[in-house]
C-alpha cells in the first residue's frame, strides 16, 4: 500500500479541479475494466470527474457496467484519447506493470504526459512511475481499488455502481474465486460489496452467460 505521506499527497490531488485520467493495459480485460470503472465511480462519488481510457476495444460481456459505453477506446478515438492523456493532471495506470503493455499507440502518451501518474497493478516488476502501489499477492487490481478505498478512510462512498464493478474484476481475474491467490480477505471484500449493492447473480449472468455466435460456435467445436 501507499505509505501515508503519499496517501496525504494523492488525496490532495483528488480535487474537482484536477483533469484525471484513467488508463489500463492492451486487450483490457474484467479486472481492467472492473477497476478503472469502480475506480471512476469513487472518484465521482467524492464528486471528482475522471475518465477512462483503454487502448484497444474490449469484450462486449463487460459492456453491461455502468458507464462501461463512455470508456474512451484509442483505436476508434485517437485524437479525444491523446488530448485527454495531454491535458491530464493526474493519470492512474491499472493493471499493468510498465507503459509498454498499453500498445503502440498509447504508451508513447503516458511516457510523454506531463501528468503526476499512479500505479495500481499486481503484476511484477513494476516500472517507476510517481506512485507506486503494487502487490503480486493481490489476486486482482479490483481488490487492490478496495484497498485503496480503505486506506484512504473512505469506504462510506462505496455505493451499487462501484461494488457491481469491483465484484466482476475480482471474479474474472480469479477465476470465479477458484484460483488459490484468493485469499480469505478477497472473500471479507466481497462481502463487503454485496452489502454495498453488488448483485453476484446478475454480474456472473451478464459477464459468462452471454455469449456471441462465434463463441457459440468455438464452445461447439471443443
Amino acid at each position: 500500500m501507499f505509505t501515508p505521506t503519499e496517501l496525504l499527497d494523492i488525496r490532495k490531488f483528488l480535487i474537482p479541479e484536477n483533469k484525471i485520467v484513467i488508463i489500463t493495459h492492451y486487450n483490457p480485460d474484467g479486472d481492467a475494466i472492473g477497476s478503472s470503472l469502480g475506480l471512476k465511480h469513487f472518484l465521482k462519488a467524492k464528486g471528482v470527474d475522471a475518465e477512462v481510457v483503454v487502448p484497444n476495444d474490449f469484450p462486449k460481456f463487460l459492456k453491461w457496467m455502468p458507464e462501461a459505453k463512455k470508456i474512451t477506446i484509442a483505436d476508434y478515438k485517437r485524437k479525444k484519447a491523446a488530448d485527454l492523456i495531454f491535458e491530464a493532471d493526474v493519470i492512474f495506470i491499472l493493471d499493468f506493470n510498465a507503459s509498454h503493455r498499453a500498445g503502440n499507440l498509447v504508451a508513447p502518451w503516458i511516457e510523454k504526459s506531463k501528468a503526476t501518474k499512479i500505479l495500481i497493478d499486481h503484476h511484477q516488476q513494476p516500472e517507476d512511475f510517481d506512485f507506486v502501489y503494487s502487490d503480486t499477492k493481490i489476486p486482482a487490481s479490483s481488490q487492490m481499488i478496495y484497498h485503496f478505498i480503505e486506506a484512504l478512510g473512505e469506504e462510506n462512498f462505496v455505493n451499487e455502481d462501484i461494488s457491481n464493478c469491483l465484484y466482476t474484476g475480482i471474479m474474472t481475474d480469479t477465476g470465479g474465486f477458484r484460483f488459490r491467490s484468493t485469499s480469505a480477505t478477497t472473500h471479507r471484500i466481497i462481502a463487503n460489496l454485496i452489502e454495498q449493492g453488488a448483485d453476484p447473480a446478475t454480474i456472473t449472468s451478464n459477464t459468462w452467460d452471454t455469449n456471441t455466435v462465434s463463441r457459440l460456435h468455438l464452445l461447439s467445436l471443443i
